[in-house]
C-alpha cells in the first residue's frame, strides 16, 4: 500500500500588517475593576478560612473540656455506689449480721443506710446481698420509697417481692431464683474481691439492664456471700444529659463491643422490639432512634482501641464536631465516651454572618469580572475564534474557517501565526497517520492499518495466516540489529512477491507477518481445514531457501498459525488473537510447524497464562525446591555427585512435575529467574555439605538455552559461585544436545569463557539430537548424558544397546566421561558396567530427594555378567 501523497499547502512568509492598532497590553489594562475584584474575593476567601480556623481551634478546645469534664464526674459518679455497697459488705462481716436461714439482721441493715445515709444517691437502684446457701435479701428503690425483696427460711425458699420496705403483700414471686448464679455473684465470689459486674438483665418482674458493683462478705477468711448495689441506666442517661457543658451536643457512653451504656438523648438505649421475657438487649450506635448518633458510628467504631480520637462529620447541612475518649476502671469497666458537639454551639449564627459578608463580596468582584469579561470578549474575540478553529482541527476537521486577524496587532500575529501552523500540521499528521498504518521497516501494514484496511460489508471466506519466525531473538543476538532488520526486509519483500495484489499483509510483532487471503470457497468443513492447511504450507515452502541479509545470506525457518472460515469485519480482531494462539501451539510442536486454530487451544492458552502467572507468584513465594539424585561409579559403587532437580510444591496444586511447569517457564521469561534460583540454591547447598561429601563431588546443574545466550550469565555464574564458596572444578553445568545441534559460533564462545572458570559442560540427553561428530568435537565439553530411552530398553533391544555402545567408544574418543540416564534395576546396571560405561544415575541408585534424606552410601552391585540382547 502507499501512502497519500501530502497536498503543497504553502503560505506567504509574511502578512502584511498596516494601519495602527493597539497593543494588546494596552487593551487588558482597561478592565483594572477585575483586578479590584479578585482582590477582594481573595480577601473574603482568606476571611473564610480565617473563621474556619477559629471554629476548629474551638471546636478541638471544647471537645476536649466536655470529653474530659465528662470523664471525671463519670468517676465520681460511679465511685459512691461502689464506696457504699463495699462498706456495707463490711460492715455485714464485721458485724456478724449474717443468720444462716434468717436474713433479717441484714434487711434491717440495708433499710437503715439506705434510708438514712444513701437516700440521695439516686443512682442507686438497688442495695442487696445474696449468701453462699442461696439466700437473699434487697432493696429496689421506688421513687422516694423501697421495695424488699427475700429469700430465706421464711419464703420457703422462692424469691418474694414485696409492695413495701417491710414484709407484707407479695407483688412478684420466684421459685428457683438463685443469687449465686447472677453475673454479680460468681465471678466476685471466684476472684475474691470488689469490682463491676458486666451490663447484665435482672431476674426480677421489670427485667432491667443494669451494672453491678458487688463485694464478697468475708467472716475470718470465710466467704458468707456478695454484696452488691445496682445502677439504673436511665440514671446514667440523666447524668449525661445534666453535663454543664453539653450545650446541644451528644454524650455517648458505649462498652468495648459498641453498645450504648447511656446517652444524652430522651430515648432508652434498650431496643424496644427485644424486651419481654426473655430480657433485653442494648442497642448499637448503629441502630439508635439519632441520626446524628448512627452516622458517628462506623467512625467510632474504626477508631484505635483504648486511644483518644477526634473526626467530624456533616449531618442535615450541619457540622459537627466528634470526640472518643477511653474510660477505664481496673474493677471491671472499659468504656468509651463519645462527644458529638455541633458546630452551632461555637459560633451561634456568626458563621452565617461571616457567610452573608462573604456572598456580598463575592456580589461584588462578580460584577468587575462581568465588566471584565465583556472587555476581553471585544479584545479577544479573534483569539477565540483561533481556539475553535484548533478544537476543530483536533478533532481531524482540516476545513478549518477563515479567521479574522482582529483590530489589535498582537491577536493580528497570533491569527496568521495559527494559520500557519495548522497547515504545516496538517502536512505532519498526513505523514504521522501513514506512519501509523504502515511499517517503516518493510512497507507492509501495521496492525492498526490493517483493521483499517477492513471495509468490507458482509463477511466472506477467507483465511488468516500468521508467520512467525523461529529462534529470531537469537539471531538477533547473533548477528547484530543491522542485519536482523535486512532478513525482516528480505522476507516482508519474499511475502509480498508471492500474493495476490487483492492479498493483505500486514507486520504486526518484530518478527511475525500476518497474510490475510480472500474469496476462499466454501466447502465441507473438512475441505475448508484442507485449504487452510494448504496455504500456510504454501507460505512455510517459502522459507525453504535462504534469504538475502547484506552480504550475508541466512536460512531461517518460520511456524505458521491458522484461522479459517466466514470472516466479518468486527471479527478481526478476534481472528488475529486467535492466529496468534495457533502460532504458539506451533511453536510448542517445533520450529516449522503449521497449526490450525481450534477453539480448545483457547482454553490451553488460557491455562498456560494461569500456570505462569502461578510461577511468578511461586517464585516471589519461595514455593520452589532443589532435589537432588546421586550419580554413582559403576566400578566402586561410590556416590560421585548428583544432578540438581527443580521441585515445585504449589499451595493450590501441591507438587507440580516439573513435565508440566517447565515448558511455560521456557516460553516466558521465568526460566532466566527459576534458572538463576536453582544455580544459586544448589551452589550454597553443596557447598555447605561439602566436606561431608564424597571426594571429588561433583554438582550437575541443567541449564536453559535462555540462560546460556544472555550476556550476563557468565558473570552471574561466576557470582553464583563467589557467593556460595563452591570451587568452580565441584560444578558441571548440563546443556541439552538440542541446543547445540545449529553450529552457533556464539554458544561454543560462551560455552569456552564457562570452562574458563573451571566449570565443567556435559551434553544432556545425548543421542536424541542427531548430533553432527565434526561439530561435537570442536565443542569444549567433559561429559556425555546418555538419555534414558536407550538405557531402559538396553536389555531388550539389541538396537539400543549399540547405540550405547558407540556413544562409549565415541566418549573414549573425545576423552570424556560418560553418564547412563535411567538406570532403574540392577541388571541395567550390571550390563552398563560390563560396556565400560563409568557412571549411572536413576531410580535403581535414588530418587531424587532433598539434600539432608540423600544417601551417599556405596552401593553394592552383584557380580552375575548380564546377558546383552541378541540380534
Amino acid at each position: 500500500m502507499k501512502s497519500r501523497p501530502a497536498q503543497d499547502t504553502r503560505v506567504p512568509a509574511a502578512l502584511a500588517i498596516s494601519g495602527y492598532r493597539p497593543s494588546l497590553r494596552t487593551a487588558i489594562a482597561v478592565p483594572f475593576a477585575l483586578i479590584l475584584c479578585f482582590t477582594v474575593g481573595f480577601q473574603a476567601l482568606t476571611r473564610h478560612q480565617q473563621v474556619n480556623d477559629l471554629v476548629d481551634q474551638e471546636g478541638h478546645r471544647l471537645l476536649a473540656a466536655l470529653t474530659n469534664s465528662s470523664r471525671d464526674r463519670l468517676a465520681l459518679f460511679l465511685d459512691e455506689p461502689f464506696h457504699i455497697q463495699r462498706d456495707i459488705a463490711d460492715a455485714i462481716g464485721r458485724h456478724e449480721l449474717y443468720k444462716p436461714g434468717d436474713l433479717q439482721p441484714i434487711h434491717q441493715h440495708l433499710l437503715g443506710v439506705y434510708r438514712d445515709l444513701y437516700a440521695a444517691q439516686h443512682q442507686l437502684s438497688v442495695l442487696s446481698f445474696g449468701s453462699e446457701a442461696g439466700e437473699y435479701v434487697g432493696l429496689r428503690r421506688e421513687g422516694e420509697d423501697f421495695s424488699l425483696m427475700l429469700k430465706d427460711r421464711s419464703t420457703a425458699g422462692q424469691l418474694h417481692i414485696y409492695a413495701g420496705p417491710q414484709r407484707g403483700a407479695v407483688t412478684a414471686s420466684f421459685p428457683n431464683y438463685d443469687p449465686r448464679g447472677r453475673p454479680w455473684y460468681a465471678p466476685i465470689a471466684q476472684q475474691g474481691k470488689a469490682g463491676w459486674t458486666p451490663l447484665y438483665t435482672n431476674r426480677d418482674e421489670r427485667q432491667q439492664i443494669t451494672l453491678s458493683a458487688a463485694t464478697p462478705v468475708l467472716r475470718e477468711g470465710k466467704l458468707l456471700g456478695v454484696m452488691e448495689a445496682d445502677l439504673d441506666l436511665a440514671g446514667l442517661n440523666h447524668f449525661l444529659i445534666d453535663e454543664p457543658l453539653r450545650g446541644q451536643g451528644v454524650l455517648l457512653i458505649v462498652d468495648k463491643l459498641g453498645r450504648l451504656v447511656a446517652h444524652s438523648e430522651r430515648s432508652s438505649v434498650v431496643a424496644e422490639e427485644n424486651t419481654g421475657s426473655n430480657g433485653s438487649e442494648r442497642l448499637r450506635m448503629s441502630d439508635s432512634p439519632s441520626r446524628l448518633v448512627r452516622a458517628a458510628a462506623a467512625q467510632v467504631d474504626a477508631g484505635p482501641a483504648g486511644q483518644s480520637h477526634e473526626f467530624e462529620l456533616r449531618l442535615g447541612g450541619e457540622r459537627f464536631f466528634c470526640r472518643v475518649i477511653p474510660y477505664f476502671d481496673a474493677r471491671g469497666l472499659d468504656w468509651r465516651i463519645v462527644a458529638l458537639l455541633p458546630e452551632s454551639d461555637l459560633l451561634g449564627d456568626a458563621r452565617e454572618a461571616g457567610q452573608r459578608v462573604t456572598w456580598l463580596v463575592v456580589l461584588v468582584a462578580l460584577l468587575g469580572l462581568g465588566l471584565g469579561l465583556w472587555v476581553l470578549s471585544w479584545v479577544t474575540r479573534p483569539i477565540h475564534h483561533t481556539v475553535a478553529a484548533a478544537n476543530q482541527l483536533a478533532q481531524g476537521r482540516w476545513d478549518a474557517p477563515h479567521i479574522e486577524h482582529g483590530r489589535l496587532q498582537e491577536t493580528a500575529i497570533l491569527v496568521h501565526a495559527f494559520t500557519q501552523m495548522s497547515e504545516r500540521l496538517q502536512r505532519s499528521f498526513d505523514e504521522l497517520r501513514d506512519q501509523l498504518r504502515y511499517d517503516g521497516l518493510t512497507q507492509l501494514l501495521t496492525r492498526r492499518g490493517l483493521l483499517e484496511q477492513a471495509q468490507w460489508m458482509q463477511e466472506r471466506p477467507a483465511v488468516l495466516c500468521l508467520v512467525g519466525l523461529d529462534a529470531f531473538r537469537a539471531i538477533n543476538d547473533n548477528v547484530g540489529y543491522g542485519t536482523a532488520d535486512s532478513l525482516l526486509q528480505a522476507v516482508a519483500q519474499r511475502l509480498r512477491e508471492s500474493q495476490a495484489p487483492e492479498t493483505l499483509m500486514a507486520r504486526v510483532g518484530g518478527d511475525e507477518f500476518v497474510i490475510l487471503y480472500f474469496d476462499f470457497p466454501a466447502p465441507p468443513a473438512e475441505a475448508a481445514s484442507a485449504a487452510a492447511f494448504a496455504a500456510g504450507e504454501r507460505l512455510h515452502a517459502l522459507f525453504g531457501k535462504p534469504f538475502a541479509s547484506g552480504d550475508d545470506e541466512v536460512l531461517v525457518s518460520a511456524s505458521v498459525g491458522l484461522v479459517g472460515g466466514q470472516l466479518a469485519v468486527q471479527a478481526l480482531p478476534e481472528w488475529l488473537r486467535n492466529a496468534s494462539v495457533a502460532l504458539g501451539e506451533a511453536k510448542r510442536r517445533g520450529h516449522g510447524s503449521v497449526v490450525l486454530f481450534e477453539p480448545g487451544m483457547m482454553e490451553a492458552s488460557r491455562q498456560r497464562a494461569q500456570l505462569a502467572q502461578e510461577l511468578r507468584h511461586a517464585l516471589q513465594g519461595q514455593q520452589f525446591l532443589v532435589h537432588y539424585q546421586p550419580v554413582i561409579a559403576l566400578a566402586s559403587g561410590e556416590a560421585t555427585g548428583a544432578e540438581a532437580l527443580l521441585r515445585w510444591q504449589s499451595p493450590e496444586r501441591g507438587m507440580v512435575p516439573p513435565a508440566v511447569f517447565i515448558p511455560v517457564a521456557e516460553e516466558s521469561d521465568l526460566i532466566l529467574g527459576l534458572g538463576l534460583w536453582v544455580l544459586r540454591q544448589a551452589t550454597r547447598d553443596i557447598a555447605a555439605q561439602l566436606h561431608d561429601l564424597p571426594a571429588g563431588f561433583e554438582l550437575h546443574v541443567n541449564l536453559s538455552a535462555r540462560q546460556l545466550i544472555q550476556s550476563d550469565f557468565v558473570e552471574q555464574l561466576r557470582q553464583a559461585l563467589a557467593d556460595s564458596g563452591l570451587p568452580a572444578q565441584h560444578l558441571t553445568l548440563e546443556l541439552t544436545e538440542s541446543l547445540l545441534l545449529g553450529g552457533d559460533a556464539a554458544i561454543e564462545a560462551r560455552l569456552r569463557e564457562i570452562r574458563a572458570l573451571g566449570v565443567k559442560i556435559a551434553i544432556d540427553d545425548f543421542g536424541t539430537g542427531y548430533s553432527s561428530l565434526a561439530y561435537l568435537s570442536r565443542l569444549p565439553f567433559d561429559c556425555l548424558k546418555i538419555d534414558q530411552s536407550f538405557v531402559r530398553k538396553l536389555g531388550h533391544s539389541s538396537q539400543d544397546a549399540a547405540i550405547v555402545s558407540a556413544v562409549l567408544n565415541m566418549a573414549e574418543g573425545f576423552g570424556v566421561d560418560v553418564v547412563a540416564e535411567g538406570v532403574e534395576t540392577e541388571a541395567d546396571a550390571l550390563l552398563l558396567r560390563q560396556m565400560g560405561c563409568a557412571h549411572a544415575q536413576g531410580y535403581f541408585f535414588g530418587h531424587p530427594t532433598p539434600l539432608g534424606q540423600c544417601d551417599w552410601r556405596r552401593r553394592g552391585l552383584g557380580t552375575a555378567p548380564p546377558q546383552l540382547a541378541k540380534p
